[in-house]
C-alpha cells in the first residue's frame, strides 16, 4: 500500500463528463503516486457536490470494505453518464460546426460515442456536418482513423475559409490634386488670361500690334491712343 502526504484538490465532479472527470483525477493520482484504495476514495467523496453526493448516499453511508475507489467509481459512472441511446440522439441532434472547426466537432462526437468504437456512419455522420466545400474535398477519402479525418477535414476547412468582409472592402483613396494655371484655366474670362497689371489681355499679350482692347487699360503709348480702342 502506497500514499502521498502532499494533498491534492479534485476538480468538482463532473456531471456531464463522468468518465472525462475519472480521466483527469487518475492524471492525478498518478503523478503524485497515490495508489491506496481508501485514499483514492476519500478524495473522490471529497469532490463530489451536494447534489451529486445525495445520488449515491447509500454507497457512502455504507462503503465495502475494499475495493472502495473502484466501486465508487462504477457507481458514478452508471449514475451519470449517458446511456446508449442518449448518446444515438445527441449524435444525431448535432448541426453543423457552429463556431467551431470540425477538429473540434470530432472530439465533441467521440465524446458522447463513450467507449463505443467509431464505425463507418460515425464518420460519415461527421462528414455530413462539415461545410459543402469540405464535403467535396474529402469525399474520395481513404482516411478511417476520426482524429486524422478531423485533421485533414480542418486543413480544408481553413484553406477555404472566406475573409472577413472587411477585409474585402475596397481601400478609398484621396483623389489626386488638381494642378490649375491661368493659361489653362476655362473659368477665367479671356481679357484676364496672362494680362499684365493695367492692361488688358490683347495688349499685355502682343504690345503695339495689338488690334483690339478691352476696358479697363492702361495702354497708350506716347503720341498714339489706345490700339484698337472700343
Amino acid at each position: 500500500m502506497a500514499t502521498n502526504a502532499v494533498a491534492i484538490k479534485l476538480p468538482e465532479f463532473w456531471e456531464s463528463s463522468a468518465a472525462a472527470w475519472f480521466s483527469t483525477v487518475e492524471a492525478q493520482f498518478e503523478i503524485r503516486k497515490i495508489t491506496d484504495d481508501k485514499t483514492r476514495y476519500y478524495y473522490v467523496v471529497a469532490a463530489l457536490g451536494s447534489s451529486m453526493a445525495s445520488r449515491v448516499v447509500g454507497l457512502l453511508t455504507d462503503p465495502p470494505e475494499e475495493d472502495k475507489y473502484a466501486t465508487l467509481k462504477a457507481l458514478l459512472l452508471k449514475t451519470f453518464e449517458l446511456s446508449t441511446a442518449e448518446r444515438a440522439r445527441r449524435l444525431f441532434a448535432i448541426q453543423g460546426l457552429g463556431d467551431s472547426k470540425p477538429s473540434v466537432l470530432m472530439e465533441k462526437m467521440l465524446n458522447l460515442l463513450g467507449r463505443e468504437k467509431p464505425c463507418f456512419l460515425f464518420m460519415e455522420l461527421f462528414l455530413r456536418n462539415m461545410p459543402t466545400r469540405v464535403q467535396v474535398a474529402l469525399a474520395n477519402t481513404t482516411i478511417t482513423e476520426p482524429r486524422a479525418l478531423a485533421e485533414e477535414a480542418d486543413r480544408f476547412f481553413l484553406a477555404t475559409q472566406r475573409p472577413s468582409p472587411d477585409l474585402l472592402a475596397p481601400t478609398i483613396s484621396a483623389p489626386p490634386p488638381v494642378y490649375r494655371t491661368a493659361a489653362r484655366d476655362n473659368s477665367m474670362p479671356p481679357d484676364q488670361h496672362g494680362a499684365t497689371a493695367g492692361l488688358c489681355f490683347y495688349h499685355s499679350r502682343f504690345g503695339t500690334k495689338a488690334k483690339q482692347c478691352r476696358s479697363p487699360c492702361n495702354f497708350n503709348p506716347a503720341g498714339n491712343g489706345k490700339a484698337g480702342a472700343r
